[in-house]
């Protein structure tokens, strides 16, 4: 369970608790103060891999709990550190990043590279079994260089298109996608590289309440269910 970074939202965490419990699902971790965790700054990228975005909302207190508890289930955790920018228009990992496929990725074109005045850097940390401790075994990669040499193919947005919510695309799995904003859908679908479907939606009724498709998500996978 999460900690909401403001205090209005605190109360959130203690129903959405109660309602796991009542429908039968075990709550295995919260996070203490002083840790912050959004679920905006979490993104999986498979089963060895996932990353979370530390700065305005999220916080190091939160990452280094989870990490000491077990709680993000893959061997490495990317930790992104935005310290040079922490924007409201920007606060959480997937305002600027999403994994929209099994090779590619939306990323603002302006945190990317090592001159970037508003650049992410990112941590990693390995375990070797399940039963040993993270350790951090680099620091500071730029976020875009790490990205690539994980074998993403980044698809830039810009600024304008990020303001509109061009990085707040749903993955539905299998490689098809459900985004918010027309022209990353079209940047999308005529990439050479992206062999997915993406289906445009006007979200314009949530985005005037400051989310989008990801941002209203959350995915519950059950083997009853039959999940891909």
């Amino acid at each position: 369970m999460a900690r909401l970074a403001s205090r209005q939202r605190q109360k959130e965490v203690r129903v959405m608790n109660f309602c796991w419990k009542k429908m039968g699902f075990q709550v295995i971790g919260r996070i203490p103060e002083p840790g912050r965790l959004e679920g905006g700054d979490f993104i999986p990228a498979g089963k060895d891999l996932c990353f979370i975005g530390i700065g305005m909302r999220s916080n190091i207190d939160a990452v280094k709990y989870m990490l000491q508890h077990d709680l993000f289930g893959t061997t490495r955790v990317a930790v992104v550190r935005d310290e040079l920018e922490r924007s409201q228009n920007r606060m959480h990992l997937d305002t600027v990043f999403n994994i929209v496929s099994h090779n590619c990725v939306l990323m603002l074109d302006e945190i990317m590279g090592d001159e970037s005045k508003t650049r992410r850097v990112v941590d990693e940390y390995i375990r070797d079994s399940h039963y040993e401790p993270y350790v951090k075994v680099r620091s500071d990669i730029e976020f875009s260089k790490f990205v690539a040499d994980e074998g993403f193919h980044i698809i830039t947005v810009t600024g304008d298109e990020q303001l509109a919510y061009g990085c707040n695309a749903l993955n539905m799995g299998g490689d098809r996608v459900i985004a918010v904003n027309a022209s990353v859908a079209r940047k999308m679908a005529r990439d050479p590289v992206f062999d997915g479907t993406v289906e445009f939606l006007d979200f314009s009724g949530v985005t005037a309440m400051f989310g989008a498709a990801h941002c209203c998500t959350q995915v519950l996978r059950t083997p009853s269910a039959g999940f891909p």
